[in-house]
């Protein structure tokens, strides 16, 4: 009952929109603000009905006529209602679409911050559906605070794009946004963080077999603040020794520090994955090739736990 009364009160609300929206010889232009606010309420009463759909069409209908009206703060609103609502009905490329088109509404309001927390939500929403998706929207949230030199926004949305990258073994291109993210905080003289990167660095250079690559990055982090004399320093070049001289044991033993252990999950299971070249066995330093296509075969097999 209460339900159909919602409807009743939504299909008042369009009749207002609609009519506002109307021209006629002594009304020229349709009067785009005071429909979106009509179409808004539609929107709510059909939300308290439990009427997602219709309550998205008239999000999308208020902020039409907000953009029309250059009132863009408020169409990104209305957008960013819409896109969660298509979340919750599971339609993630529309969701994803709209809440695209409300961070460019805000980003032209002159709001970046709300359009990359925007673009943030909704990664983090896509993360369980569309992890390639989910680094997309980090990157582009970190695009938009990184032309406004907000570093240590932009650094926080690239953290996590390289993490799903990691996720999902896509290690080049983890790397590349890796070498972005280290520039940042190197400029924030974030010396924790350094030491953090270059370790993931390294481990995903050691997955690719590369041992080259690896020691290239631990002497070229010889430079950076405090991490020569870091114990970070230490242990990975205990690893990259371990690695080259194919000694599973010492390695497992490395790989079985706290330092790697407390790392986020993602890479914790990078560093259990990992095998020294040469021998046979599970991960944590056992292992034959090293190499990105023996992961994929027995992904996270062996561990640290």
């Amino acid at each position: 009952m209460a339900s159909n009364q919602k409807v009743s009160e939504a299909l008042e609300h369009i009749e207002k929109a609609e009519k506002s929206l109307k021209t006629s010889f002594f009304k020229w232009t349709p009067d785009f603000d005071s429909a979106a606010h009509e179409y808004e309420k539609a929107a709510v009463c059909y939300k308290n009905a439990k009427s997602p759909a219709d309550a998205r069409k008239m999000y999308i209908k208020a902020a039409d006529c907000h953009r029309n009206c250059q009132a863009l703060f408020h169409a990104a609103k209305d957008y960013k209602q819409a896109g969660f609502i298509c979340k919750d009905l599971k339609k993630y490329d529309e969701c994803v679409d709209l809440i695209r088109k409300a961070a460019f509404m805000y980003r032209e309001h002159g709001a970046p911050d709300t359009a990359a927390i925007t673009l943030e939500k909704a990664a983090k929403t896509m993360e369980t559906v569309n992890t390639n998706v989910a680094v997309d929207l980090y990157m582009e949230a970190a695009d938009i605070v990184m032309v406004d030199e907000r570093l240590r926004q932009a650094v926080d949305s690239l953290s996590k794009a390289s993490r799903l990258l990691v996720r999902n073994r896509d290690f080049q291109k983890a790397l590349e946004v890796m070498k972005k993210e280290l520039d940042m905080y190197v400029e924030l003289e974030q010396e924790g963080k350094i030491h953090k990167c270059i370790a993931i660095q390294i481990l995903i250079h050691l997955h690719r077999g590369d041992w080259v690559a690896a020691d290239q990055a631990h002497k070229t982090a010889m430079g950076y603040i405090g991490y020569a004399q870091s114990e970070v320093s230490l242990l990975l070049q205990e690893l990259i020794e371990a690695y080259d001289q194919q000694d599973p044991d010492k390695a497992s033993e490395l790989l079985y520090n706290p330092y790697f252990t407390h790392l986020d999950n993602d890479y914790v299971k990078l560093a259990r994955t990992l095998r020294v070249p040469g021998y046979g066995g599970g991960g944590a330093g056992g292992g034959g090739g090293g190499g990105e296509q023996q992961e994929e075969e027995d992904e996270y097999a062996g561990g640290l736990c």
